[in-house]
């Protein structure tokens, strides 16, 4: 009798242990199934649609924080606040170098980079070497370095930013690029000199070497060594992250 009922709980527990594990293999299954869902959902639905279902971006923003930290943090460090050392923008604001800052544009330029040589790559623009090539002074370069202060909402000299502005529409023709009201062109990559917002730095001295030794900034292609999804991953990620309240700046908010 002692054995019967030894036997018999050892029975109900073997049974229990086997339902137990029957239960993980399902529910693992059907986690499965619904990332592989979630997966096949989120390179379906339009890029610049996504932002429209949270429990897409919830998804996809699990999927990229990992990708984030192992290839884009050491450029743009690990709170997307940039690096102006190498001339890495901040991901966390609302002021875009390409395009809108949409899903749609931000992928572009994940996938096909920035002067990479691929023929979908932004590679229309490149910011002169003033200095470098003799095309202005030393003291013209203070000058419109003083200008570009004046514009972006930062303390300048009246007298130097006077003459540096006659040298911004005139013989340097700066307007060219970055436009007559010096607010850039996003559909090429020419930054806006108004908002505050500086991929190498907004001081003094930043803008000086700026405009002395030109910028010729590179950012790689990630088609080929990311999967499709995980590029939109991260595309919806730098867009979940850039569109949050706290990151909306007004037009000389302060520097990057």
């Amino acid at each position: 009798m002692v054995q019967t009922v030894a036997s018999t709980r050892r029975n109900w527990k073997l049974t229990a242990v086997a339902l137990a594990l029957a239960s993980c293999v399902l529910l693992a299954a059907d986690l499965r199934m619904k990332h592989e869902h979630m997966q096949v959902r989120l390179l379906t639905v339009l890029p610049d649609q996504v932002p429209a279902d949270p429990s897409l971006v919830r998804f996809a923003v699990a999927q990229a924080r990992p990708l984030y930290v192992q290839h884009c943090a050491r450029c743009h460090g690990d709170a997307l606040e940039g690096n102006s050392h190498l001339g890495a923008p901040g991901l966390a604001d609302d002021t875009w170098l390409y395009g809108t800052g949409g899903v749609h544009d931000i992928e572009r330029t994940l996938l096909y980079g920035i002067r990479t040589g691929r023929a979908k790559a932004h590679s229309l623009t490149d910011m002169p070497a003033f200095g470098l090539t003799g095309r202005l002074s030393d003291g013209e370069i203070r000058s419109v370095v003083q200008y570009v202060l004046q514009l972006s909402g930062n303390p300048y000299d009246p007298p130097a930013a006077n003459e540096g502005r006659a040298v911004y529409y005139g013989k340097a023709d700066c307007g060219d690029c970055h436009g007559r009201d010096a607010r850039g062109d996003s559909s090429y990559g020419a930054p806006d000199l108004t908002r505050n917002v500086w991929n190498s730095g907004g001081d003094a001295g930043s803008l000086y070497k700026a405009i002395y030794s030109g910028q010729h900034h590179f950012m790689p292609a990630w088609l080929g060594t990311l999967t499709l999804e995980e590029i939109r991953a991260l595309a919806v990620y730098v867009y979940s992250v850039s569109h949050s309240p706290s990151s909306q700046r007004p037009y000389g908010a302060g520097a990057q």
